[in-house]
């Protein structure tokens, strides 16, 4: 088409009415063709011609870039797009005059955040740059079933690792804690124990208590659980949960706000995994908000699932960070074993659902579980309530 064009060009003042009509024609469809192609494809195309400024972009483009309002053509691209770090990338490609590979960027849309995978491409005629593209994708699900694969794969290795050595660890622990009660009480019955001495047990009282606590993670963290799904209120699951934490949550100058949805039916749960997983993303969220904030607690269904979502108006987690939090081990704090998130992960996966998390610096975070309601009851054991 392009030689019949050129050939057409060096003849035009010679071309009758009807073959030039004829030609415009052709082009226009050509023209109409392209643009339904582009737009077809699932990718963002956004083509520049030689002085960087916008001559096409399809649709998938549009919805997929944040763009700025008003016509992007004709405009240089890096000016209608709106995320800054793209903008950056775009542009130092383009003043470079050389394409740039694929990068991942997270963007923050009003309900979720997604992941774009962008590129710059020179476009070349006889040897000479006469524009560029840029190719964007949306790369949410693929990063995310990454990190799945990943995550599993952290807690294969835990499996190995850890099993054995918390065994070991825990008995030693429990006859610790066994003679720390003996000799507090031998102490006791001899009379008031010097002020140093009973500081000193109660340190180790409370150390004994805590190594307990990361070894039960570690152990509930690697054991293959043999769960016991029976017909629960999720809602009164969660008042209890509340009710349990009031006093804490009052000390840390936290207000919950728990808005549970009625349309939830009784469903197949194992209660006390289900509880640990939240109280573990409820003092999480405590935490997060060192100085006060709100706690929100919510339920709801969605299709033939039922959502939780918890959320708070903490500090928040690093957007580098976001994508460790559920590796095993991994920690912002000072204490803790780091297994927290892990748990809740894996209690939620063995209930058939899912695990996200949304996260914004300054502002908080929202975990959201996803349990699909009939997955559920299939797993439900022999003999157990239907």
């Amino acid at each position: 088409m392009r030689k019949l064009i050129r050939r057409a060009l060096k003849s035009l003042d010679r071309l009758d009415h009807d073959r030039l009509h004829s030609l415009v024609q052709e082009l226009v469809e050509d023209n109409d063709q392209l643009e339904i192609v582009l737009s077809s494809i699932p990718s963002g195309v956004l083509v520049t011609d030689r002085d960087n400024r916008v001559i096409m972009i399809n649709n998938p483009a549009r919805r997929l870039l944040p763009l700025s309002t008003g016509d992007p053509m004709d405009r240089l691209v890096w000016e209608i797009i709106e995320s800054e770090d793209i903008a950056t990338y775009v542009r130092e490609a383009l003043d470079e005059d050389r394409g740039a590979s694929m990068l991942d960027f997270p963007i923050q849309r009003q309900d979720r955040s997604i992941i774009l995978s962008c590129g710059v491409l020179a476009l070349v005629d006889r040897g000479s740059i006469v524009g560029n593209m840029i190719y964007i994708e949306d790369v949410t699900e693929d990063r995310e079933e990454d990190a799945r694969l990943k995550r599993a794969e952290s807690l294969a290795s835990l499996t190995t690792l850890a099993a054995g050595v918390a065994h070991e660890i825990k008995n030693p622990l429990a006859s610790m804690g066994i003679h720390l009660q003996l000799l507090r009480r031998q102490l006791n019955k001899d009379g008031e124990p010097p002020p140093q001495l009973g500081d000193s047990l109660t340190v180790l009282e409370e150390e004994v208590e805590r190594l307990n606590n990361i070894v039960s993670d570690y152990l509930f963290a690697v054991r293959p659980q043999n769960a016991r799904p029976m017909k629960a209120n999720l809602n009164e699951l969660i008042r209890e949960l509340i009710q349990l934490l009031r006093y804490e949550m009052e000390k840390a100058r936290v207000r919950v706000l728990p808005v549970l949805s009625e349309s939830i039916p009784p469903m197949p749960l194992d209660e006390g995994a289900i509880k640990r997983a939240l109280l573990n993303l409820i003092k999480n969220a405590i935490i997060a908000m060192p100085n006060g904030g709100e706690l929100s607690l919510k339920t709801y269904r969605e299709q033939e699932s039922v959502i939780i979502a918890v959320s708070d108006t903490g500090e928040g987690i690093p957007e580098e960070l976001q994508g460790k939090i559920f590796e095993p081990f991994f920690t912002t704090r000072d204490t803790g074993s780091g297994l927290g998130l892990t748990v809740v992960y894996k209690v939620i996966k063995e209930h058939g659902g899912d695990l996200h998390m949304n996260s914004y610096p300054g502002r908080g975070s929202t975990f959201r579980i996803t349990l699909p309601i009939f997955q559920i009851e299939r797993k439900l054991i022999p003999g157990g309530t239907s």
